[in-house]
């Protein structure tokens, strides 16, 4: 029994010791794999602003508030938010009942002048004189009995027979016939000369003024039919059929994108750089940094109220649509653009005709294959494989691969 603690005793002091000795085995196995974990030396990636002189926002060329000149109730919208129009395009009606009446009423008024003057400057008819040359001769013969009557109503009173009211009566009728004739005789003279150039005159200038009228409620009515000033897309619509329209007030917005505009703000020790009519260069972020061609339209005199930069207006082009309003972008002077990135030549690795370059990730390195533009001197641009922020090794070394363990530095 003695003998075999003994044996146990000493098995369980070696399985001690061979513990102990694994032990150390795996310790000094980590300490030597950390040993041999690359340390290198990285660099991040950064978009290169060299030639910058502004940075701005892409606003549309041409932005228009479609209004109503006239106040109606609208008949139809027909236009959506995003619809593309054409100048010239219907976008509204008002209901125009009432405006078709106004051009009614003045086209009467204006049949009804016309018949005025044309009778006016045909003169009288033969049935016309006919007729006042039959009232002066019954004038005429009518001062004859009243003359005939006051004379012998005037012997009576010589004689003594007829009172001196009886006399004045008759010589009342008298002056009564003369004048009879004398309005019968200047009517038929006037209706014989024709009508004077004063009267054609004034009738004319009623029908000019009817005419004025009636343009007028043409207009009204035409302005009841609100269409596009410029071509381009419904930024927004702000009424419905069946609202009532404003005069002057906004129904929708049209913006031409075709061209769209950079409006930036340049330092002032750069503004005597630019020029109006200039070419820049305009770069968008958002479009990967592709670098666009622009027209420098408006250099402002005045700076800023609130710095010392001044204003200026960049045209670009965007046939292809890829511009849209409130895009962030630089302009740069012409030429001083470039495609890609920046990054130091010894980050790049040739190999089989090929360019990489090893990025770091979460310790551990992956190798991307890159296009290269340019390299000059301690700098080389690269196209494509890197973006902004990407973390890249310089100096990279035989024992990098994809997937090596690396401690950044």
């Amino acid at each position: 029994m003695k003998k075999t603690a003994q044996w146990k005793s000493m098995a369980a002091v070696m399985m001690a010791i061979s513990l102990m000795t694994a032990g150390c085995s795996d310790t000094s196995s980590a300490s030597s794999q950390e040993e041999n974990v690359p340390v290198v030396k990285t660099w991040k990636v950064a978009s290169a602003q060299s030639g910058l002189i502004a940075s701005g926002k892409i606003i549309a060329a041409d932005e228009i508030q479609v209004v109503s000149k006239v106040s109606g109730k609208v008949a139809s919208v027909n236009a959506q938010e995003g619809s593309v129009v054409k100048a010239g395009d219907v976008l509204v009606t008002l209901e125009a009942a009432d405006y078709q009446q106004q051009i009614n009423q003045a086209q009467a008024a204006i049949a009804g002048a016309n018949a005025k003057l044309r009778d006016t400057k045909a003169g009288a008819r033969d049935e016309q004189l006919t007729q006042l040359a039959s009232v002066v001769t019954q004038a005429q013969a009518g001062l004859k009995v009243a003359e005939s009557n006051y004379n012998r109503m005037k012997a009576l009173f010589d004689a003594g027979a007829l009172s001196q009211a009886e006399l004045e009566k008759v010589s009342l009728e008298l002056e009564k016939a003369r004048t009879g004739l004398e309005q019968a005789q200047a009517q038929y003279d006037l209706a014989k000369a024709g009508p004077t150039a004063d009267t054609v005159a004034a009738l004319q200038a009623e029908v000019s003024r009817l005419n004025s009228s009636l343009e007028m409620a043409k207009s009204s009515y035409e302005n009841t039919i609100i269409r596009a000033p410029i071509s381009g897309i419904v930024a927004k619509r702000s009424i419905d059929p069946g609202e009532m329209a404003t005069a002057g007030a906004p129904l929708l917005v049209l913006v031409n994108m075709a061209d769209v505009k950079v409006e930036a703000s340049v330092p002032q020790d750069q503004i005597n750089n630019v020029k109006v009519g200039s070419t820049v260069d305009v770069k968008v972020g958002s479009l990967g940094g592709k670098v666009l061609q622009g027209t420098v339209e408006f250099v402002s005199p005045v700076s800023d109220a609130n710095s010392s930069s001044f204003p200026i207006k960049v045209k670009v082009s965007n046939q292809e649509g890829l511009l849209r309003a409130g895009m962030v972008a630089e302009v740069v002077l012409q030429g001083q653009a470039s495609q890609g990135l920046k990054v130091p030549s010894s980050a790049v690795l040739a190999k089989d005709n090929k360019h990489y370059i090893y990025t770091v990730d979460n310790d551990v390195v992956h190798q991307v294959e890159v296009s290269v533009d340019n390299s000059s001197g301690e700098w080389t641009t690269v196209t494509q494989g890197v973006k902004d922020n990407d973390q890249i090794v310089l100096n990279p070394t035989d024992q990098l691969s994809e997937g090596t363990k690396v401690i950044a530095n």
